[in-house]
């Protein structure tokens, strides 16, 4: 999902861990590399932080803001949304698009049928899936949920025309 000031969401933050300012974060992205390399992360779309430190545990990330050094200040960050600057994004391949590009795109099937409009994602252990909105034009009321796996479901996506072209029966 992307701000009005052409923020990303990354992840959000949970509970605190411990009495340092550690603070528990689920991060949306795959490659935690990726997480080191942001110089500043904004919290409720207001406040930037520096990273200072991560740790794994339990497969659970950790993660400590420069200047949070206590679990008072930490629990004041609790279920907070993290977002980084749109600019700052690595760059990507011919045909590869952030999920939150795809937001707003109309959903076609492959019959013609329009399906509705992506109004999000979110990540499951196998794929990412769409969530597909019925708008005025659909075929339907019915949010769809669509896995996102190109190319069986996703067969094309045009950012220029605002569609994604999609092989998924108007039933399911």
């Amino acid at each position: 999902m992307r701000s009005e000031d052409r923020k990303v969401l990354i992840g959000k933050l949970g509970k605190p861990h411990g009495i340092k300012g550690y603070i528990y974060f689920h991060y949306y992205g795959k490659d935690l590399s990726t997480l080191l390399n942001y110089e500043e992360l904004i919290v409720e779309q207001e406040k930037a932080f520096k990273l200072e430190k991560t740790f794994e545990k339990s497969d659970r990330l950790i993660i400590k803001f420069e200047g949070c050094d206590d679990r008072n200040f930490a629990e004041k960050l609790r279920n907070k949304e993290v977002y980084i600057h749109e600019e700052i994004l690595p760059p990507l391949k011919d045909g590869e698009y952030y999920l939150y590009q795809l937001e707003g795109l109309k959903v076609r099937n492959l019959e013609n049928k329009i399906l509705g409009i992506v109004q999000g994602s979110f990540g499951t252990k196998s794929n990412e899936v769409l969530i597909v909105q019925s708008t005025k034009e659909s075929i339907d009321d019915k949010e769809r949920l669509l896995p996102y796996i190109k190319p069986q479901v996703v067969k094309e996506i045009s950012l220029e025309e605002g569609l994604l072209l999609v092989d998924w029966p108007d039933n399911f």
